[in-house]
């Protein structure tokens, strides 16, 4: 869902004026399982010229029966593509703002992708093929009207288009959806049937009991790992890999060392697993135990999200360098062939998520050493692993905890009220309204700035320089206090990915916050009605002004 306070500028009549936008896009799209081809003559005919990327997006609004204006827009990459969906807005909002909506959605979609490709949408926005060049104008004047009296009246989301394309390979044509030879809108037709012969599909399946189930599942759950046994003939023990999968020919015995361990039970055919951390030197408490949670349950998987686990612990200690100790020369294997196996046919291993969250961890650190070493359970250290891989094991089998995307904005901020005495209060402009964007701590001069989160990371920088314990944000956009407050715990659990697997934007600013979030205790006021005192303090925040 994109939110948008704003209406967006009227559509304006169409011009022969043509648009080319020099962008890269951060998106691997494909269509039917392969690249789409695609680039435009003046005549709106598809030549093969360019590796495009198509997708086509639609925005409409209607009245509905209690009388509430209701917007929606939908985007279609291909046939049974995952991201392809149809989006409500806020109560209100236009048909132009569905348009917008939907471009701006297709692009951050395909930013979170690489490597890069270039990307054709097209939109049934009338001034589409100019849309690019616009909003260049648009924002030298820093979205406002011309004669500079006033914000455009969809400055936000126009702005968010700018900041979203820079950098990327994009082209914008404009498409009707429908037309009065055929007034059926064939984006969302095209939604609608793919997932339409999905549910059929599902349906058609033939019904299994309870005990074929069971079965079903069961066949991509083991209790063994009978490739370790062959990665062991290459894999000797000892042998040290770097986060890059070369071999390692002196050990350092300076860092930091993790042990990982993993521990598979079978009980009335039902397979479970334990994993463990092992700081022998005592950070993170000396280690922590867990239960593996997602489905199939694997010894290799398993290991795979133990060693997950060790470098998001390396992270959370400030630590720049590691050696994590697996028993897996599975993984090593792995590893060291950058997760491709080398066969007749070049297929990547198994786990291929955790390897691609793992390789992300070891960029954030200086250096990683992965040592592989055989477990002997006779020893003080092989007894403390079984131990805490028993405890995991113990642990209640939960599912994805994405509970936090359920909290609505009355669950995160608090009446102004309601106030502490003495806690300070910083309000927090956003861009796009008639006032000044940046933020202003009660008392004193404000600072003008934009962008979420860096805004954010300012104030809790500043806030924590000046060894508040606690403070109070009174701040008028409710996708920052949701993404900060019911967003941020999934992603890091997710190592800073979507449910798709990519990388979420700005995932080094969110992490940033979050690691600040840690460090002082934050209450939310929401600025839905700006006040006589939010007015009086944003006339401290100088004029926004783009260097």
């Amino acid at each position: 869902m994109i939110y948008l306070r704003r209406l967006l500028l009227p559509q304006t009549p169409p011009t022969s004026t043509r648009n080319t936008f020099q962008v890269t896009i951060l998106s691997s799209v494909h269509r039917n399982g392969a690249t789409r081809r695609y680039s435009t003559n003046p005549d709106g005919a598809e030549e093969n010229l360019g590796k495009f990327v198509r997708v086509e997006t639609t925005g409409y609004s209607f009245v509905d029966p209690n009388g509430k204006r209701v917007a929606k827009y939908g985007i279609y990459w291909g046939k049974d593509d995952p991201r392809n969906g149809i989006r409500t807005l806020p109560d209100g909002s236009t048909n132009v703002a569905a348009m917008l909506a939907a471009i701006l959605e297709a692009v951050n979609i395909a930013k979170e992708e690489e490597p890069p490709p270039s990307l054709l949408i097209y939109s049934d926005f009338t001034s589409s093929d100019t849309l690019l060049r616009d909003i260049s104008g648009y924002a030298k004047r820093d979205f406002y009207t011309r004669n500079h009296d006033r914000k455009l009246k969809n400055a936000e989301i126009l702005q968010e288009i700018f900041v979203a394309v820079q950098g990327l390979h994009l082209k914008i044509k404009h498409k009707p959806s429908k037309t009065q030879e055929d007034p059926i809108n064939r984006v969302t037709t095209a939604i609608l049937e793919s997932a339409s012969k999905k549910i059929n599909k599902e349906e058609i399946r033939p019904k299994l009991t309870e005990q074929e189930k069971k079965a079903d599942k069961g066949k991509y759950c083991r209790m063994d790992n009978p490739m370790d046994s062959i990665s062991k003939l290459e894999i000797e023990v000892g042998t040290s890999l770097d986060k890059t999968g070369n071999v390692v020919s002196k050990r350092n015995e300076e860092w930091p060392i993790v042990y990982v361990a993993v521990r598979c039970k079978e009980n009335k055919g039902f397979i479970s697993a334990g994993y463990c951390t092992h700081w022998p030197d005592g950070y993170i408490a000396g280690g922590k135990s867990f239960r593996y949670t997602p489905f199939p349950v694997t010894p290799f998987r398993a290991e795979l999200a133990a060693i997950e686990e060790a470098l998001k612990q390396t992270i959370d200690a400030d630590l720049e360098n590691v050696t994590i100790v697996t028993s897996s020369a599975h993984f090593m294997a792995g590893w060291q062939r950058r997760w491709i196996r080398t066969t007749e046919v070049h297929v990547p291993f198994t786990g291929k998520v955790f390897y691609d969250r793992i390789c992300d961890l070891c960029e954030r650190l200086k250096q990683v050493n992965f040592r592989y070493e055989e477990e002997n359970s006779e020893t003080d250290l092989g007894k403390e692993l079984e131990k805490k891989c028993i405890q995991g094991l113990s642990y209640a089998l939960v599912g994805k905890d994405k509970s936090e995307y359920e909290l609505e904005l009355d669950d995160l901020v608090r009446e102004k009220e309601y106030r502490q005495e003495g806690i300070p209060v910083v309000r927090l402009y956003k861009t796009g309204t008639d006032l000044n964007a940046g933020y202003v701590f009660d008392g004193e001069e404000g600072v003008s700035c934009c962008g979420s989160p860096s805004a954010l990371n300012r104030i809790l920088e500043e806030a924590i320089a000046r060894n508040y314990d606690a403070i109070i944000i009174r701040a008028d956009s409710e996708k920052l206090i949701k993404s900060f407050e019911a967003h941020l715990e999934v992603w890091r659990r997710n190592g800073w990915r979507n449910s798709q697997h990519k990388r979420i934007a700005k995932s080094a600013d969110w992490e940033k916050a979050w690691k600040l979030k840690q460090k002082i205790r934050l209450t939310w006021e929401s600025m839905d009605i700006v006040d006589r005192d939010d007015r009086m303090q944003n006339k401290k925040i100088p004029v926004y002004v783009k260097t």
